[in-house]
Parts: C-alpha cells; sequence; structure tokens
C-alpha cells in the first residue's frame, strides 16, 4: 500500500472519530436547550440522550474494531461508512425529536429504530464484504470468527426491526433492553484478541 494510501486512510479514520465525537456532544449539548418546566422532562430528557449516547458508543466500538481488525478500503467501503456516519449524526436528533415532539412520538422512534437498524445493517455488510474480499486468504477459524461479528450486528439491527412492533409505551424498555449487550460483546473482543 503506498504511502498515500496510508495517509487517506488515516485521514478518513480520523475523520470518522471526530464525527462519532462531535455527535455525541452535539447530543449533550441539546440538553442544554430542553424545557425545564417539570422534574420529568428533565428526566425524559436525559434518559433519552443516554440512551442514544449509549448506541453511539456501541457503534463507534465496532466500527472502530472494523477499522482495526478488518482493513477494508475500497469506494463502496467508503461509501457505506459516509451513509453510517450520516446515519449517526441524526440520531440524537431523532431521539429527542421522540421526547419533545409528543405528536410525533410513534413516528419518530419507528425513524430511530429505522436508523439504528440500518446502521448494523451496514455494519453487517461491512463484516460480509470483508469475507467476500479475503475469501482466498482468510482460514477457517478466522471465517467463522467474522461471521459471528457479522450475525451479532445483523440480530441487533432485527431486534431494532422488532422493536417497530412493540406499542410505543414499551419501545423504550425493549431498546434498553438491548444495553447488556455491551459487556458481552466487550467480554467476546477481548476474548478474540488474547
Amino acid at each position: 500500500m503506498s504511502n498515500q494510501n496510508v495517509n487517506n486512510i488515516e485521514k478518513f479514520k480520523t475523520i470518522t472519530t471526530e464525527v462519532f465525537a462531535l455527535t455525541l456532544g452535539l447530543g449533550a449539548f441539546s440538553l442544554a436547550t430542553i424545557p425545564r418546566e417539570n422534574l420529568l422532562d428533565v428526566v425524559g430528557a436525559i434518559g433519552t440522550f443516554a440512551m442514544s449516547f449509549f448506541y453511539i458508543v456501541i457503534i463507534w466500538m465496532v466500527h472502530s474494531r472494523f477499522f482495526e481488525d478488518y482493513p477494508l478500503h475500497d469506494e463502496v467501503f467508503l461509501g457505506l461508512n459516509f451513509v453510517i456516519l450520516f446515519l449517526v449524526v441524526i440520531s440524537p436528533f431523532l431521539s429527542q425529536s421522540i421526547f419533545f415532539s409528543p405528536g410525533l412520538r410513534d413516528e419518530m422512534s419507528i425513524l430511530l429504530a429505522v436508523d439504528m437498524m440500518g446502521i448494523y445493517v451496514i455494519l453487517g455488510i461491512l463484516h460480509q464484504r470483508y469475507i467476500w474480499k479475503n475469501k482466498d486468504v482468510l482460514n477457517l477459524t478466522q471465517t467463522r470468527e467474522i461471521k459471528i461479528e457479522r450475525n451479532i450486528q445483523y440480530l441487533i439491527a432485527v431486534w431494532f426491526l422488532t422493536s417497530m412492533l412493540v406499542p410505543i409505551t414499551y419501545r423504550f424498555l425493549f431498546w434498553w433492553g438491548m444495553v447488556p449487550i455491551i459487556p458481552i460483546y466487550r467480554i467476546r473482543i477481548a476474548h478474540r484478541h488474547k
């Protein structure tokens, strides 16, 4: 790989990291704009932000791990990555809109579920694309590990798809049910890198 390609990849990684960090920062900053008419508004806004924060951090971890473990740098990868970044950037807006647009709460929560589902589907596609592009050099164990990672992404996407069928009253509880995946996923990654 030429030095120019390495520089472009490093620039791309930096931009991607900055987009994730900026998204988290702007999400936190948006808490300053919430109406403080009662405690329920404040607690609801913080809870909504926390959920969005957790999911963005999970996506950031998966995305960063993908960069480290699976060097796949072509036009399709870049295009899919920019779609992920767009979906990540709009997720705090969708999260806050659920709480502050009572008349559109159900529709906005469905849009957020579609947004999150899209991110995880694309992450799964990137894992599968890596397998296809490297099928001649991956051994059976490596292929199996990448397929497990891919399947985890698809499982999370299906979780969000399924959440659209749950009444809005229970949708947030349904989404919070995914939070235990964070430590399980991190333990799996740590085990794999020993």
